[in-house]
């Protein structure tokens, strides 16, 4: 862990007037390398920057981001890496940031077999308090939500008007009438980065989109395919819908955008640094 502006420790020790840890204070971005490389490092930071601004302090500069990130992987020898970065008040007066660093091990098993999610039966505010695009552990209920339901792989929440959202740490994608389609944003929704990546491709390879307000719950389970998309495994077929909603895996949409999702990241690495 990157801790207190200057040094690589272990097990850091927290100072106690950082509201970070102390309340929730504070803002993060989870970043994850493709070929050694952090992926579209510049978009991860103007979120952060954004929900930095919005919760009332600053952030360090990209540069020193970079920086840190490039420590990392001098000091572990990882084929891929988790960049867990969190800004505090604290460390926002010192222009510095905690980083948690760990291994990213592909899982082929999630890919080829899918996984299985839940519906919770918690729903999300439509309006929160703190809006969506502000990544903060204040905004944790779906962090509960996430260890209420641990043992599916994810788990899927509807807002307040009963209509599909998103999940715990994915954005959701299905598949009707050769159609993908995802929640819209208005739905009250994380803009994911990787959800973002997904539609680029899928345009690039000519899909019919759809980003719909108002996704009722039997449209999620008569889809023909399901997938999830997130920053640490990029796209991750759903088998089923626990109990009894079974599901083609990987679909035809799906497999034609794990066909070409690496080739499509290759392609948009510099573009992103």
């Amino acid at each position: 862990m990157f801790y207190n502006g200057n040094e690589w420790v272990e097990y850091p020790l927290v100072s106690a007037d950082d509201e970070g840890f102390v309340s929730g204070y504070s803002v993060y971005e989870v970043i994850r390398t493709y070929y050694g490389i952090p992926y579209r490092l510049r978009s991860h930071y103007d979120r952060l920057k954004k929900s930095a601004n919005f919760m009332g302090f600053d952030v360090p500069s990209l540069e020193k981001i970079k920086l840190v990130l490039e420590q990392a992987e001098k000091i572990h020898n990882y084929n891929e890496y988790r960049f867990k970065i969190f800004v505090t008040p604290f460390t926002s007066n010192y222009d510095t940031f905690y980083c948690f660093v760990e291994e990213l091990e592909e899982d082929i098993d999630i890919i080829e077999e899918g996984v299985v999610v839940n519906i919770a039966r918690e729903r999300k505010p439509h309006f929160s308090i703190i809006p969506y695009y502000v990544k903060t552990p204040l905004n944790n209920s779906v962090k509960y939500i996430h260890k209420k339901y641990d043992y599916y792989y994810e788990s899927i929440i509807l807002n307040e008007f009963g209509y599909v959202a998103e999940c715990t740490f994915s954005n959701i994608f299905y598949v009707s009438s050769g159609v993908l389609i995802t929640p819209h944003l208005s739905t009250g929704i994380l803009a994911g980065i990787t959800r973002h990546s997904v539609l680029e491709l899928a345009r690039e390879l000519s899909m019919e989109i759809e980003e719909k307000p108002n996704v009722e719950v039997w449209e999620l389970l008569s889809a023909d395919e399901i997938f999830l998309s997130h920053t640490s495994r990029g796209i991750v077929p759903v088998r089923r819908i626990f109990p009894h909603f079974t599901f083609t895996v990987p679909g035809v949409v799906t497999e034609a955008l794990i066909a070409n999702w690496k080739d499509f990241i290759t392609k948009t690495l510099d573009e992103f640094e």
